[in-house]
């Protein structure tokens, strides 16, 4: 495939226009394995489409098809996903979502949107132009990795490692890391805790500027917090958020402190036992002790709403 159509394909797969193209040649990749489709995926309103088995299957979702009100069920452990064909609002641990374009059937095919079904199951997306290939990794895959190369049909996978769990052996696997720079990344750890951000690890003297972006490209952060948090109020909906986002009641995002925007932060509320993925777009909370302000329709899905403010837990993957 030309580098053009490439690009074109990117475009295809984040702007709005209308048009409806096969998307035959476009890959998927979970994890690292390019799913092996029974049938093409679409692109419908410059939206990916794909089947719905073969696709939650790779995510590792169990799946149900009712037929009599035509809704695909995807569930994992603590996430469950309802789409019905032909509606704009699939639900998410029986909360609305609106999406730009529904589930849809063809050829008797169920094809669903690929980008809300990732990111509802804590996937996160990205789009590799050269090879025209949408490259999805589960949170699973990220917090199991073992820093260790892996050998593909479409070439070399490299997972990173967690930073705050690797030990000096694992660190010196990563090109120009000495025993030296090993044991100074795992000092600072054992001194402050776990790592937060990048630039703690930059922060470290011996960590130079070509050291530093083989470091991120090598290893990711698994940020934990425990704390008290709260979800914005109604008269905040339509407001401009420090990202420079319009803060939506019914999408899934929050306010953090410190955390990148854009950030996927799965939010836990051990009181109902619910989870749910949020995505920073705005600075806060600006409230002593509190650690997070997420929205309404992620305060909805955990349960939090009844209560106003709640303990939550809070992870997240950071990688440079």
């Amino acid at each position: 495939m030309s580098k053009y159509v490439c690009i074109l394909l990117l475009f295809i797969f984040i702007a709005s226009n209308p048009v409806t193209v096969l998307a035959g040649e476009v890959k998927v990749e979970v994890d690292g394995k390019t799913i092996k489709f029974n049938n093409s995926p679409l692109i419908e309103e410059m939206r990916i489409l794909v089947p719905m088995r073969d696709f939650f299957s790779a995510m590792g979702a169990e799946i149900f098809w009712n037929s009599k009100i035509k809704t695909v069920c995807a569930v994992t452990d603590k996430i469950r996903v309802n789409i019905p064909v032909g509606s704009y609002l699939p639900t998410v641990n029986d909360v609305p979502v609106p999406i730009d374009v529904p589930a849809v059937i063809v050829d008797g095919r169920v094809y669903i949107p690929l980008r809300f079904a990732a990111e509802s199951l804590g996937g996160r997306v990205s789009w590799d132009a050269d090879n025209g290939r949408v490259i999805i990794q589960t949170y699973k895959r990220v917090y199991e990795s073992r820093g260790e190369p892996r050998n593909n049909s479409e070439g070399t996978y490299i997972e990173k490692i967690d930073i705050n769990t690797a030990d000096a052996k694992r660190l010196e696997g990563i090109d120009g890391v000495s025993p030296e720079i090993a044991e100074e990344i795992l000092a600072y750890r054992n001194a402050h805790g776990f790592y937060s951000s990048f630039e703690e690890i930059s922060s470290l003297p011996s960590i130079n500027d070509a050291l530093y972006k083989k470091l991120r490209e090598s290893v990711f952060i698994i940020y934990k917090e425990k704390g008290q948090g709260c979800y914005y109020g109604d008269e905040f909906h339509g407001s401009r958020t420090s990202s420079g986002e319009v803060y939506d009641r019914n999408l899934y995002t929050a306010a953090h402190r410190t955390l990148p925007f854009g950030t996927k932060v799965k939010v836990s509320f051990p009181k109902t036992g619910r989870s749910v993925w949020v995505r920073i777009n705005d600075r806060g909370p600006h409230v002593s002790g509190r650690i997070i302000d997420i929205s309404r329709s992620a305060a909805n899905a955990i349960g939090l709403t009844p209560y106003g403010i709640g303990q939550l837990e809070l992870e997240a993957i950071i990688e440079g």
